[in-house]
């Protein structure tokens, strides 16, 4: 028992390590604007390449793979739907307030997500959750879409993008739930992600 804290435990701190390497390039600015985005290629990495983005699309394929059954794909559809119509409203240059907050926000819910949930809760509260979430990742991924050459193949980028980090959680969180010993570390990756998400949300109210 003793030597399986252990091994938990030193899953939790690698992981740890692991997030805070990976946003320390970011941590200077947590949502920085490109304004020489042109066509499919910019589209396509900036989700990538935007840490924020990146981990909260990840956490959603998670999330819906413990949900299980059908949710694994309701709950990504539900983000990109949101998404699609949050880049709306920043297209026509709506201020929508606290968005970068609600985006850090997002890191932290779905990392708590991913630390709580099993197969047996109610599905609803994640939908929700995740439709207000994507719909502030659309926003801010809308304001910069006029900026970009080639709006259309930007648009079309960042979705497929959107959707492959999609997939690529959903193969992370059924992976890692088809094992009891790999559960617990997924919970860690959660706590990790959740606790990104207070530093971005610590930087985005400064």
């Amino acid at each position: 028992m003793k030597t399986m804290f252990r091994n938990h435990r030193s899953v939790a701190l690698s992981i740890s390590a692991l997030l805070m390497v990976a946003a320390s390039p970011a941590l200077a600015h947590a949502h920085p604007i490109d304004l020489s985005a042109e066509g499919f290629k910019s589209g396509l990495l900036h989700p990538v390449f935007g840490l924020d983005h990146f981990l909260a699309m990840l956490s959603v394929g998670i999330v819906s793979a413990q949900l299980g059954r059908e949710r694994i794909w309701t709950v990504p559809g539900m983000f990109v739907l949101a998404m699609i119509v949050g880049a709306i409203f920043g297209i026509e240059h709506q201020a929508w307030p606290f968005a970068e907050a609600g985006i850090a926000c997002s890191m932290i819910g779905l990392g708590i997500a991913i630390a709580t949930v099993t197969e047996r809760v109610n599905s609803w509260p994640v939908l929700a959750m995740v439709a207000v979430f994507g719909s502030l990742h659309g926003h801010a991924h809308g304001v910069e879409l006029p900026k970009a050459a080639d709006p259309i193949y930007y648009a079309a980028g960042f979705l497929t993008s959107t959707i492959i980090i999609h997939l690529l959680g959903v193969s992370i969180g059924h992976l890692f739930t088809k094992k009891w010993a790999l559960d617990v570390p997924l919970r860690h990756l959660g706590s990790g992600i959740a606790g990104m998400g207070l530093m971005f949300l610590k930087l985005a109210t400064w």
